[in-house]
């Protein structure tokens, strides 16, 4: 799958969908988009299938760009794929805020598994130990545990 990047505007907010994987590719298509983002600017990262390194760099030097103008920026649906380079490399979030994450839930009876989304002011924890909410499995209605460890997921909110 390509990349594809779609700008709607709402409440004086850009919504930027970004869908695909954050690689090489995706240095010409964000100085593309630079130009066309106002002053709040959002990002969902929902329909985000990968990053490798290269992805990263290219995302960090928008980051900066983007930046540079003072804008309000807002990361959300971010997938797993996108918090594991938020807690690794902290210039990869820059200055945004992080209105919602999905974690992975696994199921250990059935081994259904589930993303649940962790809503800013609604479940998403204060801090990385401010513990979660069971989660119960939608096959056999097991207690469901969270594919990564918790204080490592959501390590994050710490910074």
């Amino acid at each position: 799958m390509g990349i594809s990047i779609q700008i709607v505007q709402k409440d004086g907010w850009d919504h930027v969908n970004y869908a695909g994987p954050i690689d090489a590719e995706a240095e010409v298509h964000l100085s593309q988009l630079l130009p066309k983002l106002g002053k709040q600017v959002v990002f969902n990262f929902k329909n985000v299938d990968s990053v490798n390194s290269c992805g990263v760099r290219s995302w960090i030097n928008f980051m900066r760009d983007l930046q540079k103008d003072q804008r309000s920026i807002v990361f959300e649906e971010c997938t797993g794929e996108i918090v594991m380079q938020i807690n690794m490399i902290p210039s990869f979030k820059g200055n945004a805020d992080i209105r919602s994450v999905y974690g992975c839930y696994v199921c250990d009876e059935c081994g259904h598994e589930e993303d649940i989304l962790f809503e800013a002011g609604k479940n998403l924890p204060e801090n990385p130990d401010a513990g979660l909410d069971p989660v119960k499995c939608s096959s056999c209605g097991a207690e469901m545990e969270l594919e990564e460890m918790e204080e490592e997921y959501f390590a994050f909110l710490a910074a």
